[in-house]
């Protein structure tokens, strides 16, 4: 067996446990919009999820009632398709609401931090400058822009040589 099925092997396991396992992605009850719909996400939006406690904060009163009686609803949406809960208690407050989405995955900034070095491993080297051509250069003096010639400039001298 290569290296290569071997890591399609690993890369198809790893999805495997991530689709079971939702607390490794950045926000572990998927769209809020999608479980609650677009009027409902515009007043309210879950700020934590903290030992299988969902913590949702409402624009008013007549939101967190609106949620209160629904929350039954919501716990069955949440936890449908999964093997074990990941929300077994809904807490809604009346509250301010975050202007951006949460995240819910404390565990997250690790797992960005080791993509993003994964990441800086992978930055290609430059170009070497070389030198321009006579005519290269006559074709740059014909261009009336000045800008023009020194973006021409710097592209010309990036392309490769016929010589190497």
């Amino acid at each position: 067996m290569r290296g290569s099925d071997h890591l399609s092997q690993v890369g198809s396991l790893m999805e495997a446990v991530l689709r079971r396992t939702p607390s490794f992605s950045a926000n572990p009850l998927g769209d809020w919009r999608d479980l609650v719909g677009d009027q409902v996400a515009r007043y309210s939006q879950p700020v934590s999820l903290k030992k299988k406690v969902l913590v949702v904060v409402v624009y008013d009163s007549v939101w967190k009632h609106h949620l209160e009686l629904n929350k039954l609803a919501l716990l069955g949406k949440i936890n449908e398709k999964r093997p074990e809960p990941i929300v077994e208690k809904i807490v809604i407050r009346v509250g301010e609401l975050p202007e951006s989405l949460p995240i819910l995955n404390p565990n997250r900034v690790q797992l960005e931090k080791a993509r993003s070095r994964r990441a800086r491993r992978e930055k290609k080297p430059k170009t070497p400058l070389r030198p321009l051509t006579p005519e290269e250069k006559e074709l740059l003096r014909s261009l009336p822009d000045p800008a023009l010639r020194a973006i021409g400039k710097r592209l010309l001298q990036r392309i490769p040589s016929d010589e190497s």
